[in-house]
């Protein structure tokens, strides 16, 4: 597998960052590596399994049909808080933002917190 690249991105105008990792290499499904030619793939907020990416001037655009808004590049640790945070709210605060992440934040529904 190659170097793999760390970003921060947003499925919707208004919406939360979602991580997202990309790296250009052959297929993996259900964690076994293809004998498939190389190509870029991504793996988005807590997926397992990597999605096939349209990728421009090495930033990723387009991950299986759904644009990514507002790319940053990010490190490791940004991304690994990023996938642990969205993870935590899918299942435990589907209140907050990070749980769909889909949709603008509504500013007037979020609780103040403190």
């Amino acid at each position: 597998m190659s170097e793999r690249f760390y970003w921060r991105a947003k499925f919707a105008k208004g919406g939360p960052y979602v991580g997202v990792m990309t790296w250009c290499g052959p297929p993996v499904i259900d964690g076994e590596e293809l004998d498939r030619s190389p190509r870029w793939q991504a793996l988005v907020r807590n997926e397992t399994s990597p999605r096939a990416i349209l990728m421009g001037d090495q930033i990723p655009i387009e991950v299986e049909g759904i644009q990514l808004r507002s790319i940053e590049p990010t490190t490791k640790a940004d991304y690994e808080f990023m996938v642990a945070h969205s993870a935590y709210a899918t299942v435990h605060r589907p209140d907050l933002p990070d749980a769909s992440p889909s949709q603008a934040i509504d500013h007037f529904k979020s609780t103040v917190p403190f």
